[in-house]
């Protein structure tokens, strides 16, 4: 890892202190079981992980649950499922061992994204004197989605030394249909649930989950079909490097 991927780290992890420092501040809760009930199973839900080709990082249905929390829950309780969610996609299985300074930046940035995300979408609904739960989301899961993979991208491309436009742009192909999908989930069960019957709230898990299962099987299908296309390809330049002999 080199000199910069470790300031910015440092900063991430600064800038995830003063937001955390806030959830202590302002802490509150209107129905602290209700939100120990959707906590547990957005931490089932960050268990549930896809490692990203090319990239070393992975996504979780989490993500979905975050949406879900903007529009149902406080922001401290939204930071917290974050951050909770941050640490066991880093910790629960995983297919290497997890460094601490990655553990620290999936933390920061989980944490430093939702506190945005939340922030933006009620600070703009609130000067619009709307209350869309549609228009809720759609701001969270814009502002979510950039930041969140604009600052992966930006610790890959440091870490890494390549160029950040062409990270983001690999970042974005394989999420951006993963977070659509889940940002259209996020909405049909906080529109359902109203805030007040978790059952109906809690369908999102197993709807998500199969569209996991869905990308999962995908994103295999993709890395055996390039396995395939370079095996063909250096068998075609061993074949042409004995026709010339």
């Amino acid at each position: 890892m080199t000199a910069l991927a470790r300031v910015y780290i440092a900063v991430m992890a600064t800038i995830a202190t003063a937001v955390l420092a806030i959830v202590i501040l302002r802490w509150n809760s209107a129905n602290i079981t209700y939100f120990a009930l959707f906590f547990g199973f957005a931490m089932v839900a960050s268990a549930l992980k896809i490692r990203l080709p090319g990239l070393k990082g992975n996504i979780s249905i989490n993500f979905v649950f975050i949406l879900v929390s903007i529009a149902l829950f406080s922001f401290g309780e939204t930071v917290l499922i974050g951050l909770g969610g941050a640490l066991v996609q880093s910790l629960w299985r995983p297919q290497k061992p997890t460094m601490p300074p990655q553990i620290l930046f999936n933390a920061s940035c989980l944490a430093v994204s939702c506190a945005a995300a939340y922030s933006a979408s009620h600070g703009l609904l609130a000067a619009l004197n709307s209350n869309s739960i549609a228009a809720l989301l759609s701001v969270g899961a814009a502002v979510y989605v950039v930041l969140n993979t604009g600052l992966v991208s930006l610790v890959i491309s440091l870490a890494e030394q390549r160029p950040l436009k062409e990270v983001w742009q690999q970042c974005y192909e394989w999420t951006f249909p993963y977070f659509l999908t889940g940002a259209a989930v996020a909405g049909l069960a906080s529109a359902a649930g109203h805030g007040t019957n978790l059952g109906l709230t809690l369908l999102i898990l197993p709807a998500m989950y199969f569209v996991y299962l869905y990308y999962r099987m995908r994103i295999v299908r993709v890395v055996l079909e390039r396995i395939a296309n370079v095996s063909h390809e250096n068998s075609a330049a061993l074949v042409g490097a004995s026709q010339d002999h």
